[in-house]
């Protein structure tokens, strides 16, 4: 299996969210693959700031890796989840995105990316057996999220001072709700101290659905 989560809008919680999936999917006995696109999932992990290559060195234009390289430049967490980091900020020259597309298609591990509002070209999101949507209830997450590709289904941070309901996101995008989490202070602390994949079983796991 794999799903690529993306948000609208920046502040949406999506790489919380993200790893959360993945810490659950690790923590249920899954193999896992974290890919991080955006550069935040190892200080929301409590992992130290890396310095080696990730993913963007892998997609150089001049690069020739395969989907076992890609992954061993991963940091192993725990119970089986790996982070594989973004790397450098930027790529150099044409980015190799078809291959990248069949690596990741290639993997035993399950593949959760954390896209974020970055750019995904159609090849990775079609690579994708899930392409996920995290936003809040928020209008102009949700008017950002209508002039982007549909995805398949949606998770939506709830906060009890919204105007917009949960059921109104997902009437108007016109997907089904794959998960709705409730905002929790407990959970920002936990990733403010780095103590996410000690706190994600009791903060997150049993909100989130299987697969």
């Amino acid at each position: 299996m794999s799903t690529l989560f993306m948000s609208p809008k920046g502040g949406n919680c999506t790489t919380v969210t993200t790893a959360a999936f993945a810490l659950t999917s690790a923590l249920r006995g899954t193999p896992t693959v974290l890919f991080d696109l955006c550069g935040d999932a190892p200080a929301v992990l409590g992992l130290s700031e890396p310095s080696s290559p990730g993913i963007n060195d892998w997609l150089n234009e001049n690069g020739d890796g395969t989907a076992e390289s890609l992954v061993k430049l991963g940091t192993p967490l725990h119970n089986g989840l790996v982070v594989v980091h973004r790397g450098a900020r930027f790529v150099e020259g044409q980015p190799r995105w078809q291959q990248f597309a069949e690596a990741i298609s290639s993997l035993p591990q399950n593949v959760i990316i954390d896209a974020g509002t970055t750019f995904v070209p159609e090849e990775v999101r079609t690579a994708v057996h899930t392409v996920t949507m995290v936003t809040r209830a928020c209008y102009l997450s949700l008017r950002r999220a209508t002039h982007l590709p549909k995805p398949h289904n949606v998770v939506v941070i709830k906060e009890e001072s919204r105007a917009l309901t949960v059921n109104d996101v997902s009437h108007v995008l016109g997907v089904p709700l794959r998960a709705e989490i409730p905002y929790n202070p407990a959970i920002s602390r936990a990733v403010d101290a780095g103590l996410l994949p000690s706190r994600c079983e009791q903060l997150l796991s049993h909100l989130l659905p299987e697969g």
